[in-house]
């Protein structure tokens, strides 16, 4: 399976959940899309004009596509990106509960230490004490040659995604 294919099935399988933004740009990155799942929760009392909760979450995938092997300073410059890039995305609404980025790098290969450098990768920052929420940050490798995933163990029931167009490629 090659690069373009991956990717376009992967955002084939995100579209029934999340919303689709292609073309984008994530500093000097440039990137087939980013997908954005938003999640509300509320109790209220008898009409919803008398809200006694809500909550909001949030996750964000940015997906950048490299057609040669990965190493560790692309996975440098593109994390501190990512990272500069945050507050762009973060939700400054009242009833912010988490949000959730993971930067994913999809290649042919990727070298040991750029896998170690994912694999370590973790961000976690409280909004206002915690008060106002929390984000969590990612980074995902996914090395097509392999058929794998690589990030940190924290992630992986949230990149579970990106072994599903591997899934269909083998029907």
């Amino acid at each position: 399976m090659n690069t373009n294919n991956y990717i376009h099935t992967l955002s084939t399988i995100l579209t029934p959940y999340f919303d689709i933004y292609r073309d984008e740009k994530l500093e000097a990155f440039s990137l087939p899309f980013y997908a954005h799942y938003h999640r509300r929760d509320e109790k209220y009392f008898m009409t919803k004009k008398s809200k006694i909760w809500a909550v909001e979450n949030e996750q964000f995938i940015f997906v950048w596509p490299k057609n040669d092997i990965v190493t560790k300073e692309d996975v440098t410059q593109f994390s501190e990106a990512f990272v500069r890039s945050l507050p762009n995305y973060l939700s400054s609404h009242q009833d912010h509960m988490s949000t959730v980025f993971i930067g994913a790098i999809v290649a042919p290969e990727a070298h040991v230490d750029a896998i170690k450098e994912v694999k370590r990768f973790r961000k976690l920052q409280f909004i206002r004490f915690g008060l106002h929420g929390w984000l969590e940050c990612y980074l995902a490798i996914i090395a097509l040659n392999k058929k794998e995933r690589f990030t940190h163990r924290k992630a992986l029931p949230l990149t579970d995604v990106f072994e599903k167009p591997f899934e269909e490629g083998t029907n």
